[in-house]
């Protein structure tokens, strides 16, 4: 079973945008991990879940202004 994670991204803004990547999506170009603030795999119940729903279940974490 392929495994899914949420996401936090930094936006081009600088605000953390939720959003869910398949694992295969962290093989990806240097760029995209650093703009990662925090990620968390998802169990079945999880993954049936929108991103709105898992945003506010694992808000962003805090401070992400300071990184």
């Amino acid at each position: 079973m392929d495994e899914y994670y949420f996401v936090w991204i930094r936006g081009l803004d600088g605000r953390p945008k939720p959003q869910i990547w398949a694992a295969d999506q962290f093989d990806g170009p240097e760029w995209r991990f650093r703009r990662v603030i925090a990620r968390r795999v998802l169990v079945a119940e999880e993954r049936r879940m929108g991103v709105d729903g898992l945003a506010k279940l694992f808000p962003a974490p805090p401070n992400q202004n300071d990184c």
